[in-house]
């Protein structure tokens, strides 16, 4: 009895040990015709989420890739590849069927353009970090902060690390957020006597914010431009409570 246990059970071992091989090597074959069957070949390239980034330099890091098989392809080398472009934030890979590998991309930002003292404009994100341009076109409708850092300061994809452009980078922030209907109107932002001044877009005034309160001043600002009759590249300073001082400009 116990001998015919003992080969019971050498005979489960095997079928067990058998079962394993099999599924193995339906596994490897499965795996095997995934990677090399022409099915998956990628023949297209998908782009999305771009703006900024022309198609074809998107194209240039990825181009290599077609004519290999969709699952041969690292995702985390192609998101290394366009992460080396200063405009590039995240990267989504997607491999699809009939040979599509889709690449959508979400860019940095700018919020603000940098003038050199040389008097080019550097775009730039929330964070500081300087942004490539692609064009001579300015495709951002941003305001400007005057400078006097030369052009061999701005590097594509570091961060500027200066006091004045942070300061100004949090004060434009601070309005986007508690008064995002002003951010329209804003054309430039420049330093007096270290003191932020903003100019208006649409009338050429200087505007003198306070530090308090944004969202009330701006709408104080507003009524008074709108029903005053304040001249043109007037000085209007709101660093006083409940009221707005305003120096003539030209009519």
């Amino acid at each position: 009895m116990k001998e015919r246990k003992r080969r019971g059970n050498s005979r489960y071992y095997l079928f067990f040990l058998l079962t394993i091989i099999l599924t193995a090597s339906i596994g490897a074959g499965f795996w095997y015709a995934l990677r090399h069957l022409p099915y998956f070949t990628v023949n297209k390239v998908k782009l999305s989420g771009n703006s900024v980034i022309p198609d074809s330099l998107i194209y240039s890091k990825t181009s290599s890739y077609v004519g290999q098989n969709l699952f041969s392809i690292s995702s985390k080398q192609i998101r290394k590849d366009l992460h080396r472009l200063s405009r590039v934030k995240e990267v989504v890979i997607r491999k699809k069927l009939m040979g599509t590998l889709t690449v959508e991309v979400t860019e940095r930002q700018a919020i603000l353009y940098v003038k050199s003292f040389e008097g080019n404009l550097f775009p730039m994100d929330g964070d500081g970090v300087v942004l490539a341009k692609y064009s001579k076109i300015y495709q951002e409708d941003v305001p400007i902060f005057s400078s006097y850092y030369s052009d061999n300061q701005f590097k594509a994809g570091l961060k500027l690390n200066k006091p004045t452009v942070s300061r100004v980078l949090a004060f434009h922030q601070r309005i986007m957020k508690e008064a995002p209907d002003f951010v329209p109107i804003i054309s430039e932002y420049f330093l007096i006597d270290n003191t932020i001044n903003i100019i208006d877009a649409r009338y050429g005034t200087w505007i003198i914010p306070s530090n308090d309160d944004l969202a009330t001043q701006f709408r104080r600002y507003q009524f008074v431009q709108d029903n005053g009759d304040i001249s043109r590249r007037s000085t209007v300073d709101l660093r006083f409570d409940n009221q707005v001082v305003v120096k003539a400009g030209d009519k």
